[in-house]
């Protein structure tokens, strides 16, 4: 797992290529025209999540992980906490290959408060709970690129 802000995001290219132009992309793209939704950026290797919105409770935010793509989970604007816990020290439920998704049985986790001009990154071992509320925030405009591993 990875917290920091996008003006440090170019460390990160040492990850791989599609970090590398995932980052690139999020420094570049003005957030403001984007539709909500699916948006390709090289195919199913690389390709971001626009969502708005105001965050939910934290009881009615399932925990997640996945096993084929890691999450760039980029706040452009409001503020939401993220919840963080090691794979391993959780209990793995159902996997849905189609949607690369882990459905995942964990407690409290680490909360991550992520500002705008932040991001997170969650790795196949890295169990999380994004989009709960902060109270008082307003809404989020957030970027989630998935990365293929």
């Amino acid at each position: 797992m990875i917290l920091d802000s996008l003006q440090s995001s170019g460390r990160y290219d040492a990850l791989g290529p599609r970090f590398a132009e995932a980052f690139r992309w999020l420094r570049s793209v003005d957030h403001h025209g984007l539709p909500d939704g699916k948006r390709e950026l090289a195919g199913d290797g690389l390709y971001v999540l626009v969502q708005r919105g105001l965050g939910k409770a934290r009881e009615q935010v399932k925990w997640e992980a996945h096993r084929r793509y890691a999450d760039i989970q980029m706040v452009c604007e409001g503020t939401e906490d993220m919840a963080w816990e090691p794979l391993g020290r959780t209990h793995p439920g159902e996997y849905d290959a189609g949607r690369d998704l882990l459905a995942v049985d964990a407690g409290e986790g680490v909360t991550l408060t992520v500002h705008a001009g932040h991001f997170a990154v969650f790795f196949p071992e890295d169990a999380h709970r994004p989009g709960i509320l902060v109270p008082g925030s307003g809404p989020v405009v957030k970027l989630v690129v998935k990365v293929l591993l």
